[in-house]
């Protein structure tokens, strides 16, 4: 066991030691001299000795015990219980090569762990190979004691990332071996793109425009997107990602698939109180978007025609359109291991730098304090005794 004080300051109180003991010692020279007649034998020569005595000296004693306590109780004490010998822990990711991570760290003293959920021991079988690295790394960091060794081995390739390095309160041994991990997300940032349009034949002359802004996106990325338009009101297919609907109101068929996760964008909606997502030179709203069910709606406020819309006939409406429509980029899941690697919180120092294993006595402390208090005030208050 050892205690510590999480604000040292907080003694500084104990200034306040001296005010009882001179609210005693004024009390004592207020105290009246009274004559008797005894007195007169006396001889003046013979002077009384005088000691500095203090009256109720036990009531002294619990107000000085009072203010302590409460001075203490300022400093905010702290119990760190004992450490136990804590073994080195080392947790491996999956895809790392086990065999270059036994070659890094050879010592046997150390408690190895797989980086995955609950942190199985290194001979269990993981059940997969997809884990969140980051929230996983964080975990880890608040569950072991403050002064537990952690090496984190790690494939070339990480994967489970959500978006920025982690941020810990210990450094770690970060150690690079060769590999690479699974990923959740298998989709590939050049998968083919369908999109569906579905038009009123009074709305077939737009068509031109949305068909040379797909011509346009090809240009860029050869066949990877792909038209699909009729002039019906048909469900688009499973492999449709996004709708471009043409006319009135969508029927309740293309409202159900817009519900089901769908993302489609409609015309002529004046009224629409989505979140602007197209503003013209002037600041004036073109089109706004807003959650439907599972799905997106992008809410166009004219018709999509160069007259309702001049900005059909800028050059750079085909990537106007297709930031519309597609939603945007998740927080990268990949990076190469050497950039990720963990860095020191601004907090991990002072009062966070505290062993977990701390417990704070302030309860403790408090209860202590009432106790006494409510002592001296039963001192305080009793009628003393005539000797």
């Amino acid at each position: 066991m050892s205690f510590a004080l999480l604000a040292p300051l907080g003694l500084a109180a104990l200034i306040a030691l001296g005010v009882p003991i001179l609210i005693h010692l004024v009390r004592r020279i207020e105290l009246r001299t009274t004559e008797f007649a005894a007195l007169r034998w006396i001889s003046e020569r013979i002077r009384p000795q005088r000691r500095i005595r203090f009256e109720r000296p036990w009531l002294l004693l619990l107000r000085l015990a009072l203010l302590a306590l409460v001075a203490l109780l300022l400093a905010r004490p702290v119990m760190n219980e004992a450490a136990l010998a804590q073994r080195a822990w080392v947790v491996v990711a999956p895809g790392a090569d086990l065999g270059a991570a036994r070659t890094e760290i050879p010592s046997s003293a150390s408690d190895w762990r797989w980086l995955a959920p609950g942190f199985p021991p290194i001979e269990t079988p993981l059940t997969s190979r997809v884990v969140p690295v980051a929230s996983l790394l964080r975990e880890l960091d608040a569950e072991l004691p403050r002064d537990t060794a952690v090496t984190v081995i790690v494939p070339a390739q990480l994967a489970g990332l959500d978006g920025e390095r982690p941020i810990l309160s210990r450094t770690v041994d970060w150690r690079v071996v060769p590999g690479e991990m699974a990923s959740a997300d298998q989709r590939d940032s050049h998968d083919r793109i369908t999109l569906a349009v579905r038009y009123a034949p009074a709305s077939e002359p737009s068509l031109r425009f949305i068909r040379a802004a797909v011509a346009a996106w090809n240009a860029r990325e050869p066949d990877r997107y792909t038209l699909d338009a009729r002039a019906d009101s048909d469900v688009p297919g499973d492999n449709v990602h996004w709708l471009i609907w043409l006319g009135s109101d969508p029927p309740a068929n293309i409202v159900s698939w817009i519900d089901q996760g769908g993302v489609a964008l409609v015309e002529n909606r004046v009224q629409s109180a989505g979140v602007p997502v197209w503003r013209d030179v002037d600041g004036k709203v073109l089109a706004r978007a807003e959650p439907h069910g599972r799905g997106r709606v992008i809410a166009l406020s004219g018709a999509l025609t160069p007259g309702a819309l001049p900005a059909l006939l800028d050059a750079d409406f085909p990537v106007r359109l297709q930031n519309l429509l597609q939603e945007a980029p998740a927080p990268p899941t990949r990076a190469p291991a050497d950039a990720m690697r963990p860095v020191l919180g601004a907090d991990a120092s002072s009062a966070s730098a505290i062993s977990q294993s701390a417990k704070p006595l302030d309860p403790w402390l408090a209860l202590l304090i009432a106790c006494v208090f409510l002592i001296e005030r039963i001192v305080a208050t009793r009628e003393r005794v005539p000797t």
